[in-house]
């Protein structure tokens, strides 16, 4: 299972990393993850919430070259933990 990187979302929310440090890490061990057939065996809730925060950490940008349909730290902060939120309730 994929807890790792849930763990590793879980750090970014509680403000150990920068947007933008986790938003490359992030992607880098979510393809690890789904190369070696590991995202396949999460349950159907938690490989949502993490496709989910893949797809938050693509849309981030950094300030100085961010597009206005882009978010910025704060917003990909608040989407992370959203999302990590959501699947903690169900």
């Amino acid at each position: 299972m994929s807890l790792t990187i849930l763990e590793f979302a879980r750090s970014f929310v509680a403000g150990r990393l920068t947007a933008e440090i986790f938003s490359e890490a992030y992607i880098e061990l979510w393809k690890i993850e789904r190369d070696k057939n590991i995202l396949q065996h999460d349950e159907p809730s938690l490989s949502e919430c993490l496709s989910s925060i893949f797809c938050a950490a693509d849309m981030y940008g950094p300030d100085e070259s961010r597009e206005c349909y882009e978010l910025d730290g704060e917003m990909l902060r608040s989407e992370v933990a959203s999302l990590v939120r959501n699947l903690v309730a169900d």
